[in-house]
């Protein structure tokens, strides 16, 4: 992906007489003027043998596109997958990744599809999800279809090497080579071929063309043919749709000639246990059912929410109850914060994550509007409180980066029409963000069939020739496998892992707004501040390291208060006021779990004593990757390290981890996975010579 995000371009459109929209740039429409539906289900679905192949498979189908275009294509498999999966079966799942270049804006989208209305409830609720352009990755998802979508803003041969694969079909859209032949390159059919031979790699023998990846496309030309042909596909021309003599069809051939070993192409940490050659033992793999979650606060409830959906048995324990730690907050903002010119990861995950945990938001908590009791999309305004954030927010500005509908600049009259009080600086406003009340959420996730909620304690993890047994105060439990959620305490499950983790204690006061200046959107300084729910404020939060202090402390309440002149005059009036402290309700005290580098560890844990054994040779030289597995605990998973940041972060790496676990393609690219993985420090300070002497090797 690009360095740093950027908007996209839309397309410039002309509309036809009969509303067919036609590309500005490469003058060719987007659809068969005769007709665009029927000519995709013939050249995509029929030719791909879809859906007859979605009736005997297992797990999930996964689809690639090279074109969204007005997502017809999608929207089109959607309808089969409804009309031809076995619905009584949850571990089906269709995912489908699409590529755009210049992706078309949700009013160009509305108007092409609104030619075809037999689709018209499916526009809609793509419609309702659909990305603000920025580009990366972007997950969509209707669990209750069992259907997700992976779009991809950003030019063909940039998004290949970022996706991970399986691929079971290659819908090749696009417009035609003549027209557009930068796309219809060899990079195009080198990812093609990485990806398709990762699919025959990590699933048993394909014997049949039912088990091969598929590909179809509309051209038959010679290009086109060839490139197929060399990447290893074995292609055949057969008649076209319409007045169009000839289009191409045919599968992955991995007989075809000598493949470079999986590992040779890929980091291996960028591949998922269920990917690695060699590596299973206890006879786990991808469709063991029954998984217990441990930690049932944000990290832990949308796991075992989003691994409910997908037809797995989840066991989720916790001896405090739901939402009893850092995640019992009353409210919490639904924000990020973008750096100026961040050229780091950060940027990219957080940006996608955003608008994912948005659309997760709607979808469990209903509309985020004012008479919603548990969530309100009433914006966050990030106030220029001194020079130094001024300077930042101006040069942020300055770049451009991301569109107006994520996130503008105002004024201080904007700010004080937006704060409902005055105010002297003006800011950052983020229209679509506000506030969650964290505790509700969890409280809403854990309802689903699939999901038992059991209040003990887990004092130890054993593995077993099954999975993995777990010691509570209340005996043993046996699940295949584990994923762990209870932030920084995953240290006490995991002695012998590398988790680099630090927990800092924070503290909100809750404010009586009776006694307090108005207040209309969540508004960010030192500290942030939501308005009023259940008769309070809640303001803060305390960022205190090495403080393991549980009691509510005068003093914390006294720092928080501090904090109140960056909200305007009336609230620096207020703050000064001699009585302050009688305005103060009470609080909560909860504690972050933070990693070095402020992202969250999600994914697969590695041993990591026999990691270091087997990438020794990179302490030397760190470029010196050995193509070895990464030596993890067999079914065993860990999200934590979500800081102060959950309620955007954790949908989003929820999603990962079960990807991660269904053998999915995943909903982000290899380097957001990667910079997610939770053994990134162990091989950072492995490289660094900054473990513990006692996981290097002797000698």
């Amino acid at each position: 992906m690009s360095d740093a995000p950027s908007t996209p371009r839309s397309p410039e459109l002309s509309w036809r007489e009969d509303g067919q929209p036609v590309s500005a740039e490469f003058d060719d429409p987007y659809f068969s003027v005769e007709n665009g539906l029927q000519e995709s289900r013939y050249v995509f679905l029929q030719h791909n043998g879809l859906p007859q192949r979605w009736q005997q498979w297992q797990g999930s189908f996964c689809i690639v596109e090279t074109g969204f275009g007005t997502g017809l294509n999608f929207l089109m498999s959607w309808q089969s997958w409804r009309q031809h999966q076995n619905t009584g079966d949850a571990r089906r799942w269709l995912h489908m990744t699409s590529i755009e270049k210049y992706p078309m804006d949700r009013g160009q989208l509305q108007q092409a599809l609104a030619l075809w209305p037999e689709l018209q409830e499916l526009s809609q609720r793509l419609l309702e999800q659909y990305p603000l352009a920025v580009a990366g990755f972007h997950h969509l998802s209707w669990p209750e279809e069992r259907i997700s979508l992976t779009l991809v803003f950003d030019d063909v041969s940039h998004a290949l090497p970022q996706l991970s694969g399986p691929v079971h079909a290659w819908y090749l859209d696009g417009f035609a080579p003549s027209k557009n032949p930068q796309m219809w390159s060899d990079e195009l059919f080198a990812g093609m071929r990485r990806l398709s031979n990762l699919s025959q790699s990590t699933s048993a023998a394909a014997e049949t063309a039912d088990q091969l990846t598929s590909v179809a496309t509309f051209t038959a030309a010679g290009r086109v043919r060839r490139g197929l042909s060399g990447a290893g596909f074995h292609v055949t021309r057969v008649p076209g749709f319409g007045r169009k003599r000839e289009m191409l069809a045919g599968f992955y051939n991995r007989r075809c000639g000598p493949e470079p070993h999986i590992l040779s192409q890929y980091k291996p940490w960028q591949l998922a246990p269920a990917a690695q050659p060699s590596e299973r033992s206890h006879g786990l793999n991808k469709d063991d059912r029954h998984i217990a979650v441990i930690g049932a606060g944000l990290a832990g409830t949308t796991t075992a929410r989003m691994l409910a959906s997908r037809g797995y048995r989840v066991t989720l324990l916790d001896h405090q109850g739901i939402a009893q730690g850092g995640s019992g907050n009353p409210q919490g903002g639904l924000y990020v914060k973008l750096a100026a010119n961040d050229q780091a990861i950060h940027t990219d995950f957080y940006l996608q994550a955003f608008q994912y945990a948005l659309n997760f938001m709607q979808a469990e908590l209903g509309p985020g509007d004012s008479h919603n009791p548990h969530w309100q999309q009433c914006g966050v305004l990030q106030l220029a409180y001194d020079e130094k954030e001024a300077r930042r927010q101006d040069k942020f500005c300055q770049t451009g980066s991301v569109p107006a509908d994520l996130v503008y600049p105002v004024s201080p009259s904007q700010a004080s029409d937006l704060c409902g009080t005055p105010q002297t600086t003006g800011g950052l406003f983020f229209p679509s963000a506000g506030w969650v009340s964290p505790a509700a959420l969890c409280q809403q996730l854990i309802q689903h069939h699939g999901i038992e909620f059991v209040q003990h304690k887990v004092q130890a993890l054993h593995t077993n020739e099954d999975g993995w047994t777990l010691i509570t105060d209340n005996g043993t439990l046996n699940a295949d496998q584990v994923v762990i959620c209870t932030a920084a305490d995953a240290r006490d499950l995991l002695p012998d892992a590398y988790l680099p983790v630090k927990t800092i204690r924070g503290q909100l006061s809750y404010l009586d707004p009776l006694q307090a200046p108005a207040l209309n959107t969540v508004v960010c300084g030192r500290s942030y501040m939501a308005p009023p729910r259940n008769g309070r404020l809640c303001l803060g939060a305390t960022y205190n390291l090495k403080d393991n202090e549980y009691a509510l402390r005068d003093s914390d309440h006294q720092t928080n208060l501090s904090h109140l002149p960056d909200f305007g005059p009336e609230w620096q009036a207020f703050s000064a006021r001699q009585d302050q402290q009688q305005a103060v309700l009470g609080g909560r005290v909860g504690f972050r779990c933070t990693t070095p580098d402020y992202l969250p560890m999600t994914g697969p844990v590695p041993r990591s004593r026999d990691f270091v054994a087997r990438f020794a040779p990179m302490v030397r030289n760190a470029k010196r990757i050995p193509a070895q597995p990464v030596p993890c605990y067999p079914g065993l998973w860990l999200n934590i390290g979500h800081g102060s940041r959950g309620l955007a972060s954790g949908p989003l790496c929820a999603a990962l981890l079960t990807a991660q676990i269904s053998g999915d393609a995943l909903p982000v690219g290899l380097d957001v996975a990667g910079a997610l993985w939770p053994g990134r420090f162990l091989l950072r300070d492995m490289i660094r010579r900054k473990l513990p002497d006692g996981l290097y090797p002797s000698g």
